[in-house]
């Protein structure tokens, strides 16, 4: 009698092998996901936190152009808000576009419109994609101080209108 494992034995190992770790590593990877979606909407969070600051102290947002975490533009918001700001985990800082966050890809963008007779204090908005959720009907968009309303794509907007009031999806908590 012969001891050992016939070769349909091994390939069934093997095989068995191979369904467990891709199921593992696919479990990893959703699970790294949502942890740089939740790290993202704490950023936001951060973000907005220095922009409350920033109107306190001077009556109004920062103003007139995009603001992206991709490229040289975040130095210049970040000396404007005289504070460090968190960019995204991911950051596709060498191929983003100039209004990357409006592109699916994965940066912050800001974006301030200035006070206007019927909008004192100025409305801003910031723009940002997560990986385990899109913003399909959950993205109303800003209505900023020229009266546009402004919504990107699957990107979620969240930001001051031109009423001051808080707008976009909820980025108290976790992706629902």
């Amino acid at each position: 009698m012969k001891k050992g494992f016939t070769l349909i034995e091994l390939l069934v190992v093997i095989a068995i092998i191979g369904v467990l770790s891709s199921t593992i590593l696919g479990s990893l990877s959703d699970a790294r996901a949502q942890a740089r979606d939740a790290r993202r909407l704490s950023d936001i969070r951060s973000i907005q936190t220095a922009l409350e600051v920033y109107y306190t102290n001077n009556g109004t947002y920062p103003t007139d152009s995009w603001q992206g975490s991709h490229n040289g533009s975040w130095d210049t918001f970040e000396s404007t808000l005289g504070t460090t700001l968190p960019v995204d985990p991911i950051n596709e800082s060498d191929s983003a576009s100039a209004n990357a966050a409006t592109d699916d890809q994965f940066v912050y963008s800001y974006f301030g419109h200035p006070s206007t007779s019927y909008c004192s204090g100025g409305a801003y908005m910031l723009v940002f994609n997560l990986e385990k959720k899109n913003g399909d009907g959950a993205n109303d968009g800003i209505e900023l101080c020229d009266g546009n309303n402004r919504a990107y794509g699957n990107a979620f907007t969240v930001g001051v209108d031109q009423y001051g009031q808080l707008k976009g999806p909820d980025t108290s908590g976790t992706p629902k």
